[in-house]
């Protein structure tokens, strides 16, 4: 007997209205629970729309069978794996990046039972979660030409008794040394995630997102952001902070290039390339990209300028060199 038949339209459908309930689950003013449910559903979305997306390859979305066995689907991980291996992320949307997402909230999904009176650790798990949506409605319209906007309003503002978290945020959690040592387990192995994708070079913006009160992103996350100091005696206190460029912006010139080249697909760029498209784009007034100390000779670069710089074309860069070979060209003659 072959695999059950799954409908593709069914299990586009039901992601949807597993995101949907996230969404509305989340936005209610009275709710206990709130974020793990969110979390449960959005994980759930993710891992349906993944598994409708193979199959609308024509690919397995089971197990091989067991003698004695009923058929079992894949998990999230594994589906999250044959999407990679097939290259069906679409594109302008960036696989590696989705996929730290993904796995940071699968990750506090996994550990809610652990983490059920960590109050205020929701703060952590937000920029993951409000991004996440962001790359579901993008993935969807790309894969099934469904737009999330279509069922909710992008005008939602979060109201609340409190200011939103900033880049310092506090977060009280139970006094057991336990407790303790889960939220930081949780917060290393977000970390880890967020530095992986940054070693790849992926879209961090695809990660993780901080939004100010008006909903426009303000910044990118790295794992820069989940710096952590956990004191089992100072009243259970966990610390989120933002760092210093120097952890935001590791790369020099040379490894900039190393990993843009390896990203890549077209021609080696060299140093050259690198001069001219700096002066075009104004690159290092960017600090998206770059970040010099006021007392530093040079500038050092962020995973967002590995992405960008490995998403242009070989035409391109020839286009910028020919105009700063033209821009060097008329600061000689001036001489």
């Amino acid at each position: 007997m072959g695999a059950p038949y799954v409908s593709i339209r069914r299990l586009a459908d039901n992601s949807l209205a597993a995101m949907l309930s996230a969404v509305e689950i989340y936005n209610k003013p009275q709710m206990t629970y709130r974020d793990e449910v969110t979390v449960m559903l959005v994980v759930n979305a993710w891992e349906l729309a993944l598994k409708a997306t193979l199959r609308q390859e024509d690919l397995s979305i089971f197990y091989r069978k067991q003698r004695g066995e009923k058929y079992r689907s894949i998990g999230l991980d594994d589906a999250l794996g044959r999407v990679a291996a097939n290259k069906l992320w679409p594109s302008g949307i960036d696989g590696r990046a989705v996929t730290a997402n993904v796995k940071a909230l699968a990750e506090y999904r996994d550990r809610a039972i652990h983490l059920y009176n960590a109050q205020g650790l929701g703060a952590a798990i937000y920029p993951f979660l409000q991004q996440n949506v962001l790359n579901y409605r993008d993935f969807m319209l790309a894969r099934f030409k469904k737009d999330l906007a279509d069922s909710m309003t992008w005008q939602l503002l979060p109201l609340g008794a409190t200011a939103p978290a900033d880049a310092v945020q506090f977060m009280r959690i139970d006094k057991n040394a336990t407790m303790v040592a889960e939220v930081q387990q949780f917060i290393d192995e977000l970390r880890r995630l967020m530095d992986e994708a940054e070693e790849s070079g992926s879209d961090m913006a695809r990660v993780a997102t901080v939004y100010d009160i008006n909903m426009q992103s303000v910044k990118t996350m790295t794992s820069a952001d989940l710096i952590v100091a956990v004191s089992p005696t100072a009243d259970g206190q966990v610390v989120v902070r933002k760092t210093d460029p120097n952890q935001t912006h590791p790369y020099n010139m040379t490894e900039l290039l190393n990993k843009v080249n390896e990203k890549r697909n077209g021609r080696k760029l060299t140093t050259y390339d690198y001069q001219a498209i700096c002066w075009k784009e104004l690159l290092r007034e960017n600090t998206k990209y770059a970040w010099k100390h006021s007392n530093g000779v040079s500038h050092v670069w962020s995973g967002d300028a590995i992405t960008y710089l490995a998403s242009l074309s070989d035409e391109h860069y020839e286009q910028v060199r020919a105009d700063y070979e033209a821009h060097r060209r008329g600061q000689s003659a001036k001489k």
